[in-house]
Formats: structure tokens, sequence, C-alpha cells
């Protein structure tokens, strides 16, 4: 069995979550430059080479819509991607909010195991699935 457990946050992991505000933050600020160079971009290599979408073919898209706040486009590129676009965002901005009111961190006496790792491949082959299919 698995306990929550709370602890006070120590001085690396606020500096990590203010990283991550900051980058967040970029992200969302610097949406024209984004825009910008998206088009320069390089093809995917493993889907020029094999013919068929890598498990994050889609990504520059699906975070451009993102950026454009066109969450039925993103999710129609790559569901995964756009998953793990609103995380970083929302969650950055999470974090902010967490540094600021100086909040503790969640341990688990079990943070992670087999079934964990089942479950996140399972996610990216299905993800994938989804990709080839739609291609």
């Amino acid at each position: 069995m698995t306990h929550l457990r709370l602890r006070p946050a120590n001085r690396t992991e606020r500096q990590l979550a203010v990283l991550w505000s900051a980058a967040a933050i970029a992200a969302v600020i610097l949406r024209p430059l984004w825009i910008a160079v998206a088009p320069y971009l390089g093809s995917c290599t493993f889907r020029n080479l094999t013919g068929i979408p890598c498990p994050s073919c889609g990504t520059t898209r699906t975070a451009l819509a993102l950026l454009d706040l066109d969450l039925g486009s993103a999710l129609a590129v790559n569901p995964l991607a756009t998953i793990a676009g609103g995380v970083f965002i929302i969650g950055g901005g999470l974090a902010l909010i967490w540094v600021l009111l100086r909040g503790p961190i969640p341990t688990w006496e079990r943070c992670w195991s087999r079934w964990w790792t089942g479950a996140v491949v399972g996610v990216v082959l299905i993800n994938w699935i989804y990709l080839i299919a739609n291609d």
C-alpha cells in the first residue's frame, strides 16, 4: 500500500518550480516567435525513413494549435502531446503559485512500480496507434 505524506520543499525543489514557471510563461509570451520559426523546423526523420509517423509526430503542430487556443485541432493532431503541453503550461502556472505559497511536497513510500511503467508504455503505444491510423 502506498502512503502519501507531505514534507517541506527544499531550495532545489523551489528553484525547479520557478524554472518550470518561467519556461511555461516564456512559451506563451514567445508565441509569435514559435509561429515564425515553426515553418523552418525539419521534418520527422523517423517518418522520412519508415513512412510511418513516430510517437511524437505532430507535436509542433499541436503546440502551435495550443498556442492559438485551438484545443480541438491540437487533440486531433496528437492527443498525448496535447495533454503534455497542457500539463506543461497549467503546471507551470500552478508551480508559481505553489512557490509563492511555500507549499509542501507530496511524497509516497513507493513512488513507481511496474504497473505505472506498463501504464505509461501503454498510453504511448495507444497514442502511436492513433497517429498511424489517422495518417
